[in-house]
């Protein structure tokens, strides 16, 4: 009865008729239980202010433009093993392995994409959804002050949830990314050797981005950096797939330098000999079409980079970059034609000379605004063979290890050639806009356009992922748009990103011109 009597008296207070009467203050009351079950009163304590909150993982990031080289063999493990565009805690799961420090971490991802009419043909059938999840499992295990070893391997699933005329693909497997050993200190110096499968990869990805077989010798110094290493593919890593014949009996000779002369400026030199060494087989043999390769080449690459900050009073605070490489050297070329549906045979042979050069310069200005958003304004063009028939190909080409993968100013790395098209820096002029805004500290979001035309009109875009080729009776191949938007936050361990790039098809297509190819993907990831 007493309840009752409390909620009738509650209700009756926030009534219209008790609203305009004195307040009353409410005094609860203890109302008194049998003796039976009456309960020992708490302790009385004082206060010790608010529950402490747990601590959220600090989240390491590449150190693009830190001075200063990695001190502990730990540090240099994860500059080595990790690409730029991951992410770990800096607090990782840890234990022992014969008595020496183990480190445990890795990466699961998930990505989605959907891709429509890359073949510019009205009512194409050519749209496809992929589902792409993996899961990446590292390893450091440090056994002496000097010396780590690095181990990466990763499961992965390609699943196509939906492809327009045709059935859905899946396969599975896993892949060993990387399997080195690294042993610092060589003589008391800041040399260092690595050794085993190890990840070769410069910070634009404009040279390579590898995992290759190979020996490598460091020197780590406070403003001078440098490697040099020699590598040879020993089979293909990966349950699913072999090594391509393109690849096989590769030798590749490979280093760079960095001298950083100024605070957050550097000039770095780059150099690869690739020797291919597979052989030729000789006019008429009869080859397995999985065997087939078409390009035997002797090149050597060399260039120059340079990149940093300036401050000055105007335009202000500005970053720029500049790459410029050569290359040259031979390449024995081997004609094929079908000859029964698992064997091509050997029609004919020929050589030429290789001589081509490329650049790619930009500068990206920090605008006068208060949130800080960065115009970038770019350049890149790879030469073109403008002589047919002279016994030279002056088209550059680059590397083969490389990704045209990196950033400007934002947080997440794309293909900084376009998303959609992602062409190779090989016979083509590719003009850049791209206006960045950070959403805060976390978020940032970039809306970028290229212009694309080639030197020397071709029926052929290197790299290209469209399925339709130009005409080659036109220079002027379209144009590019991409969004790209990211979220890194500082203190947790996910990360997520959002692509969309539409081409639009230029005179070079013919009757495609004006029509478009357009890019949704997102990925989103989990650190540990």
């Amino acid at each position: 009865m007493r309840k009752l009597a409390f909620i009738l008296l509650c209700g009756a207070a926030t009534s219209p008729a008790m609203a305009a009467a004195p307040r009353l203050e409410y005094m609860p009351v203890a109302f008194e239980e049998p003796a039976a079950s009456q309960a020992e009163p708490a302790p009385s304590r004082p206060y010790a202010g608010p529950a402490p909150v747990k601590a959220r993982p600090t989240i390491v990031r590449p150190k693009d433009d830190e001075d200063g080289p990695p001190e502990t063999p730990l540090e240099m493990a994860r500059e080595l093993g990790l690409s730029g565009d991951d992410s770990r805690p800096e607090a990782q799961l840890e234990t022992t392995l014969f008595g020496k420090r183990l480190i445990i971490g890795g990466e699961i991802g998930v990505g989605t994409r959907y891709r429509s009419n890359y073949e510019l043909v009205p009512n194409s059938d050519d749209d496809d959804l992929t589902f792409d999840p993996e899961a990446k499992l590292e390893a450091i295990w440090l056994p002496s002050d000097s010396s780590a070893v690095f181990i990466s391997t990763k499961l992965f699933a390609e699943s196509t949830l939906y492809r327009q005329g045709r059935s859905g693909e899946f396969a599975a497997g896993v892949e060993l990314n990387e399997a080195w050993l690294i042993k610092t200190g060589l003589f008391g110096t800041p040399l260092a050797l690595q050794i085993g499968r190890q990840q070769v990869q410069d910070r634009r990805e404009w040279w390579w981005d590898e995992d290759l077989d190979a020996v490598r010798l460091h020197y780590f110094g406070r403003n001078f950096r440098a490697s040099a290493g020699i590598g040879r593919e020993f089979g293909h890593k990966s349950t699913l797939g072999r090594l391509e014949p393109e690849d096989r009996d590769i030798v590749r000779v490979f280093g760079n330098a960095r001298w950083t002369w100024t605070d957050r400026n550097e000039v770095e030199v780059f150099a690869l000999h690739q020797n291919d060494r597979s052989g030729r087989f000789a006019t008429g043999t009869l080859v397995d079409s999985d065997l087939t390769d078409e390009s035997d080449a002797k090149l050597t690459w060399f260039g120059l980079r340079a990149r940093g900050r300036v401050r000055t009073s105007f335009p202000g605070k500005f970053y720029y970059w500049a790459d410029i490489a050569r290359v040259r050297g031979s390449e024995d070329l081997t004609e094929f034609d079908s000859f029964d549906p698992s064997r091509d045979i050997v029609t004919g042979q020929s050589s030429r000379r290789v001589n081509g050069w490329a650049f790619d310069v930009g500068v990206s200005f920090e605008l006068p605004f208060t949130f800080e958003p960065y115009l970038t304004l770019a350049y890149a063009r790879g030469s073109g063979d403008g002589i047919v028939g002279d016994g030279i190909d002056g088209a550059f080409r680059q590397t083969g290890l490389h990704n045209n993968n990196g950033k400007f100013r934002g947080l997440s790395r794309f293909r900084y050639y376009g998303e959609v098209m992602r062409p190779e820096l090989s016979n083509i002029g590719i003009l850049t806009l791209a206006l960045g805004v950070p959403l805060g500290k976390t978020h940032w979001i970039e809306a970028i356009w290229h212009g694309y035309r080639q030197p020397v009109a071709s029926r052929r875009i290197a790299g290209s992922r469209l399925d339709i080729d130009p005409l080659g009776t036109d220079r002027r191949l379209g144009q590019e748009f991409n969004v790209i938007y990211s979220y890194r936050p500082e203190v947790s361990a996910w990360e997520f990103e959002l692509t969309a790039g539409a081409f639009r098809a230029g005179p070079a297509f013919g009757p495609a011109q004006g029509r478009w190819a357009g890019l949704i993907e997102v990925k989103l990831d989990f650190n540990f």
